[in-house]
Formats: C-alpha cells, sequence, structure tokens
C-alpha cells in the first residue's frame, strides 16, 4: 500500500513538471516570434541601407572629364540604379594636391556633377543622386587622388532580403576596370582656375617718353664767302640733354662749341683761331619705330640759340690792319635732321643742319648780313635714362 503511494506521488510529479516545461517553452516561443517580428518590422521601416558600390572613376590632372572607362563603368551603375526606384547613390568627388587648394575644391564639385550628368543622361532620377566636393581631404583621398566614389543606397528588406539582394555591379563586371593607374606627368597642366600673373613692368629704357644723355663731334664751315677765304673748316663739339626718346615730340637742350684756323688778321707770331662756345634749344620731331630692345627714330628739329665768338692772338696790331673785331655775340636759329638708334640704354645718332645768325660785327665795314651762317654734320652717342 505504501508503495503505491509512493508511485501515485511521484507520476504527479512527473506530469507538473512536464506540464510546466511545455507551458515555458510555449511562452518562450511566443516571446521569440514577437522579438523576431519587431525586429523585422523596425528594419524594414528603418533608414537605407548605404555601402561603397566598389565603382570609383578616374580624371586626368586638373580635368573633370569622363574617359572611356569612366563610360563604361557609369553605364552599369545606371542599369543597377534603374532596377529600383527606391535606390539613391552619394557621389563623392576629390583632387589631388597638385596646384591651389581652393581651385582643386570645385574641381573636385565639377567632377562629381560630371558623373551625375551622365547617368541622369542615361535615365537616372536626378532626385536619387546626390554630389559634393571634397577637393583635397586626405582623410578621405583615393589613391590616385584624381577620382569620384560611389556610395549606393537601398531600402532595408531583412536578414534574408540582405543575403540575397543584387549588389551593386563592380566596375570590373561590367566594363574595363576604371581605376586605371595615373601616367606620368612631366609637366603637370595648369589647374581650372588660373591665377594670370602681374604684367612684367615697362623698362624704363622703352617708356613712352625718356630721356637721354649724349655727347659728341662735328665738323662746320660757313656759307658766307669773307668767312670762308679768312677761315678753314672748324671742328665742334657738344653735350645735349634731350627729352622725349620714344615720343613722336621731343626737345633738346645743348652746350655747343669750335675752334678753326682764321688768316684775317695779316702775319702774326702764332697761328689765330676763331673759337665760338655757345647754348641752343631745340624742338623735335620724331617718328620713333620700336622693336623689341631696338629704338629706330628718324628726326628733324628747329629751335634758338645764343654764341660768343673770339678771335686768339688779336691785339692793336691786329686791330689796326684787319677787318674783324676781337670777338661777337650772337643769336643763332639751327635747323635740321638726323637719325637716331638705340639698344636698350644705349643710343646713338647722326645729324646734319644749318644755322643762321643774328646781331653778327664780327666782320666790319662790310655786309655783316649772314656773315657767321654755317652748316655742320656730327654725332654723338649717350644713353637713355
Amino acid at each position: 500500500m505504501r508503495g503505491k503511494t509512493i508511485v501515485c506521488v511521484m507520476g504527479s510529479l512527473g506530469l507538473l513538471l512536464g506540464a510546466g516545461a511545455a507551458w515555458g517553452n510555449q511562452q518562450m516561443d511566443t516571446t521569440a516570434g514577437s522579438e523576431a517580428s519587431a525586429k523585422s518590422s523596425s528594419m524594414a521601416a528603418g533608414k537605407p541601407e548605404c555601402r561603397d558600390a566598389g565603382v570609383t572613376v578616374a580624371f586626368k590632372t586638373g580635368s573633370a572629364e569622363l574617359d572611356q572607362n569612366a563610360r563604361g563603368a557609369l553605364d552599369g551603375v545606371s542599369t543597377w540604379m534603374k532596377a529600383d526606384e527606391k535606390r539613391t547613390l552619394h557621389l563623392e568627388g576629390f583632387a589631388d594636391t597638385t596646384g591651389d587648394s581652393e581651385a582643386n575644391l570645385v574641381l573636385s564639385a565639377h567632377r562629381a556633377e560630371a558623373v551625375k550628368t551622365y547617368l541622369i543622361e542615361h535615365g537616372v532620377d536626378s532626385s536619387k543622386i546626390m554630389t559634393v566636393g571634397r577637393g583635397e581631404e586626405i582623410d578621405h583621398l583615393p589613391a590616385n587622388g584624381r577620382a569620384v566614389t560611389f556610395l549606393a543606397c537601398q531600402p532595408m528588406k531583412g536578414a534574408v532580403a540582405e543575403e540575397t539582394a543584387p549588389s551593386p555591379p563592380v566596375a570590373e563586371e561590367t566594363a574595363p576596370p576604371a581605376t586605371a593607374p595615373a601616367p606620368v606627368e612631366e609637366v603637370p597642366p595648369a589647374p581650372v582656375q588660373v591665377i594670370v600673373p602681374p604684367a612684367a613692368p615697362t623698362p624704363y629704357w622703352a617708356r613712352g617718353f625718356g630721356f637721354a644723355l649724349m655727347a659728341g663731334g662735328s665738323y662746320q664751315d660757313f656759307t658766307n664767302s669773307n668767312m670762308r677765304s679768312s677761315t678753314s673748316g672748324a671742328g665742334g663739339w657738344n653735350a645735349r640733354f634731350i627729352a622725349g626718346t620714344n615720343s613722336i615730340i621731343g626737345f633738346e637742350a645743348a652746350y655747343l662749341g669750335s675752334a678753326g684756323q682764321f688768316q684775317g688778321l695779316g702775319v702774326t707770331n702764332n697761328e689765330p683761331l676763331l673759337v665760338s662756345n655757345g647754348l641752343e634749344g631745340t624742338a623735335r620731331l620724331n617718328i620713333p619705330i620700336r622693336y623689341g630692345a631696338n629704338l629706330f627714330e628718324p628726326y628733324g628739329y628747329a629751335g634758338l640759340g645764343y654764341s660768343h665768338y673770339t678771335i686768339s692772338n688779336y691785339n692793336q696790331n691786329a686791330q689796326r690792319l684787319s677787318s674783324f673785331t676781337s670777338s661777337d655775340d650772337v643769336m643763332n636759329f639751327p635747323v635740321g635732321g638726323g637719325f637716331a638708334y638705340a639698344y636698350k640704354a644705349f643710343i646713338l645718332d647722326a645729324r646734319a643742319g644749318w644755322t643762321g645768325t643774328y646781331y653778327q660785327n664780327l666782320l666790319t665795314g662790310a655786309d655783316t648780313s649772314g656773315t657767321l651762317d654755317h652748316w655742320n654734320v656730327g654725332g654723338q652717342v649717350g644713353f637713355t635714362f
């Protein structure tokens, strides 16, 4: 009797434990099902899943133009995008460190826009593509720097759907490799934004007006027959300041002198000389012709001047026997023309002219009009500044 009672108690306990275990398993199944359903709903209602598409479009230095490899890769990307209207793309443009940083930032944005434009032309909705230019961001810079990278996004459809969803095409499956190694460039092209350097200043010797200092010599003789019979041709010297090189209008200020033998005093112990010293101011009309550092300038001139003439070895005996006075002060009006040549700051010219005179009294007892009129030829050298 006692053995039967023990068996019954043990059997009851076993049933209770079995029922409890079954109830516990049922509760766990119900809880697990609810969590899986909530997780699935959360995944379906969450944000789109984004990941690297495995596509990189490379560019040449300083360029935002798509090459043949890039177009082939983008054809595959456009096919993948059009297969699901919920898919989106994030395009990031980059530039290497060649050139100006601000110009590279603009260039990277142009590269991303070039990729977007190509995809739109091949049927992709423009609202599904976002672009940004990163410039020279080292933390995100691709291997060659000059590229656009792709971040592909699509709605999450649970673990199973995620495992079986088609991934964006890789460039090797749809086209030739898009990430070809960058060619070695001996001289990098100019950046997109070209900064024009300021123009070099004009050299002082090529300025529109300009100045010059010159010195030289000349040969001259009188046009009056009495003076020619009493004198020989004279040598002359001069120093000139010229304003207006390289200009149509110019001016000259000059010191001039001359000395020639004089036979009008009869027999003397020493050979007399007729010496002149004077000042002259003239206006010039130039025709400047410049080729680089060379200046060719024909010119004509006219002006006014003053000269003081002196006869050396003049004494009382000479005064009694001669029809010439010992000295004379005259006014001049020189006219003539010449040709100047300059190379950078060096300048030389050759000229010929005639000088008329007023108020000459050197020759007495005769018609003194035009007594000291003379012609001259000469040249000088100097420098411009």
